[in-house]
C-alpha cells in the first residue's frame, strides 16, 4: 500500500512530531510504500520528497513579510493544495496520513486528496477541529464555549495567545472551514488517542462513526535499569498550559529535589519564579534533552511529575515514563486519568490545586518504588508499538476497501 503521510514539520518537535516519523518509520519496515508531506524547514530531516514542500512560514517569530502572508496562508494555503496535488500525481497513493496541518499546511490540503479521490484519516494530537486555539484554555481555565459550534467565542475572549489579532485569524480560519464542510468533506476517519478526546469531539457534534479510539503507542524496551533516587522529573514543554508553575509552588512546600528537562516559552518566567520561591538549591532546570538523556532520568526519578491545568490528550511523557517503570503524578484531567490508576501505577492530584499535588508528591515518596516500577511497566504493556500498528493497518484497509 502506498501511503502519504502529512505533518507540518519533519523533524523531532513535540509529541505530534514523535509520533508521525516513528509511524512513518514502522510503516516502511512493515512494507509501506510511505513518502512524507510537509512544510520546508531547515531544522527538517533529509527527504525524497521535500522539493514538493511549500515554502516556511514562520508563525512564531515572523517577519514584516510573514506577517503579510499568514492571514491567507493559515487559513486556505493555496500553494499546501496545489504542491499536495502534483506529489499525488505522482505517488499516487491509496490512502493519506494526516497528522499536525494547521496554519504552515493549512485544511486546504484536504481539497487535495478530496479532488485526487484519495481517502485521507486524521489523528487528532490536539483540540483544534473544536477549539480555534487548540487547548480548550481560555487565559488559563478550562473553556468549552466553542463546543456549541460558534467560533467567534475565540475573539471575543482573545483567546488565542491573548491577541485580538491572532484570536481574529483563529476564529475566520474555523468558521470558514466550518462553513465550506472541508474537515467533513476531507477526511473519513479522524484516530482519537484518548476516549476524552472522542467524547469532546463528540460532544462538539461530530458523529461517533466517525471517530475511532487507538490509545497512544508507546515502545516498552528500556536498556537503563531503574535505580531510583530522591528527585521528582519533569519532561516536557515549558507552556503555560502545562502547569510547570504549580509544581514549582507545591515543590517549595516540601524537601524535594526536582529535575525539569525542556524548554519553551515559559522558561525565564518560570527560573525567575523558582528563585522567588528559594529554590535554586532544590530545582534543576537541565534545557533540551535527548531521548537517551531522558531515559537516564526516568531510571534515577522517584515519579515524573505531569501538573498541567488543560486537557492533556495522551500525552508520550505520560506513556513513556510508565514504560520506563517509572510511576507518575498527574493531574485529573483530559486524558490522564485512564492510564493513571492510584496507587497502582501513579497517583492523580487536582488541576492547579498546589495543596493537592504536595499531598501526592507525598504518596509518591513514601511508596514502594519497585513494586510501583514493575505495576507502571505492565499498566502500558497493551499499548505498545505492534498492538498499534496493528490497529493503524486494519483502519488503513478498511478505508481503502471502501473507496469508492
Amino acid at each position: 500500500m502506498r501511503v502519504i503521510q502529512v505533518n507540518k514539520f519533519n523533524y523531532l518537535r513535540g509529541g505530534a512530531e514523535k509520533y508521525f516519523l516513528e509511524l512513518s518509520s514502522k510503516l516502511e519496515t512493515a512494507g509501506y510504500e510511505v513518502a512524507k508531506f510537509c512544510m520546508a524547514d531547515q531544522r527538517n530531516l533529509e527527504d525524497p520528497w521535500s522539493k514538493y514542500w511549500p515554502s516556511n512560514i514562520n508563525l512564531e517569530t515572523p517577519s514584516l513579510g510573514d506577517r503579510l502572508r499568514a492571514p491567507g496562508r493559515v487559513i486556505y494555503s493555496k500553494r499546501a493544495k496545489h504542491n499536495l496535488m502534483a506529489m499525488i500525481k505522482v505517488f499516487k497513493p491509496d490512502l493519506i496520513h494526516v497528522h499536525n496541518i494547521y496554519h504552515q499546511l493549512s485544511p486546504s490540503i484536504l481539497d487535495a486528496a478530496r479532488l485526487a479521490n484519495v481517502p485521507v484519516i486524521m489523528t487528532l494530537h490536539d483540540y483544534k477541529i473544536i477549539c480555534p486555539n487548540y487547548l480548550l484554555l481560555n487565559h488559563g481555565v478550562i473553556c468549552e464555549k466553542c463546543l456549541d459550534g460558534n467560533f467567534w467565542h475565540c475573539f471575543r475572549e482573545r483567546c488565542f495567545k491573548d491577541s485580538w489579532s491572532q484570536s481574529l485569524l483563529a476564529s475566520l480560519e474555523a468558521t470558514y472551514h466550518q462553513h465550506h464542510k472541508t474537515y467533513e468533506r476531507g477526511v473519513k476517519l479522524f484516530i482519537a488517542p484518548s476516549h476524552f478526546m472522542a467524547d469532546k469531539c463528540e460532544q462538539a457534534g461530530w458523529p461517533k462513526d466517525k471517530l475511532r479510539i487507538i490509545i497512544n503507542p508507546v515502545s516498552l524496551l528500556s536498556t537503563v535499569k531503574r535505580q531510583p533516587q530522591n528527585y521528582f522529573l519533569y519532561v516536557g514543554r515549558l507552556s503555560k498550559e502545562k502547569g510547570v508553575d504549580i509544581l514549582l509552588k507545591a515543590i517549595a512546600q516540601t524537601n524535594y529535589p526536582l529535575k525539569i528537562a525542556g524548554s519553551g516559552p515559559e522558561e525565564n518566567h518560570w527560573r525567575t519564579l523558582a528563585q522567588e520561591l528559594g529554590l535554586e538549591n532544590q530545582v534543576e532546570f537541565l534545557g533540551q534533552k535527548t531521548p537517551e538523556e531522558v531515559s537516564q532520568l526516568l531510571a534515577g526519578a522517584i515519579a515524573v511529575v505531569i501538573p498541567s491545568i488543560w486537557y492533556e490528550n495522551m500525552p508520550f511523557s505520560l506513556l513513556e515514563a510508565l514504560a520506563h517503570g517509572c510511576p507518575v503524578v498527574a493531574s485529573k484531567i483530559g486524558g490522564l486519568p485512564e492510564i493513571i490508576k492510584i496507587g497502582y501505577n501513579g497517583w492523580l492530584c487536582q488541576p492547579g490545586e498546589v495543596k493537592s499535588l504536595v499531598q501526592a508528591l507525598n504518596l509518591a515518596q513514601e511508596a514502594d518504588p519497585i513494586l510501583m516500577g514493575q505495576q507502571a511497566r505492565e499498566s502500558v504493556r497493551g499499548y505498545s508499538w505492534d498492538y498499534h500498528l496493528k490497529a493503524i493497518e486494519a483502519i488503513y484497509q478498511e478505508i481503502v476497501g471502501s473507496k469508492v
